[in-house]
């Protein structure tokens, strides 16, 4: 009796955990959301995103990146400037913070 349920419940099992994982469109459409609400807030010039994504666990629900460009001001020349961006998943809303 015993070793039919666990048989039975291997399948129901496997669909709960591989229900959870995110396709590989999945991470690509974050990336792309990420970049687009991060680059769209920054007041850098000439602004990119600095090597990956990181993403925080579950429980805390942000993904970060680095945004590299210039701030340019009235009557001097383009001064380099880096930004900490962080986009929140759930809200899909993105923060930013000049790095020093």
């Amino acid at each position: 009796m015993k070793k039919r349920f666990i048989l039975a419940a291997i399948p129901v099992l496997l669909t709960t955990f591989s229900s959870q994982a995110s396709s590989e469109a999945a991470w690509q459409q974050l990336d792309k959301d990420v970049q687009k609400s991060c680059l769209a807030i920054s007041a850098l010039q000439e602004k990119k995103i600095e090597g990956k994504r990181t993403d925080f666990s579950d429980d805390v629900g942000y993904s970060a990146v680095v945004i590299s460009g210039n701030y340019k001001f009235k009557n001097s020349s383009p001064v380099p400037g880096k930004e900490l961006c962080l986009y929140n998943r759930k809200s899909k809303k993105a923060s930013l913070a000049q790095m020093q």
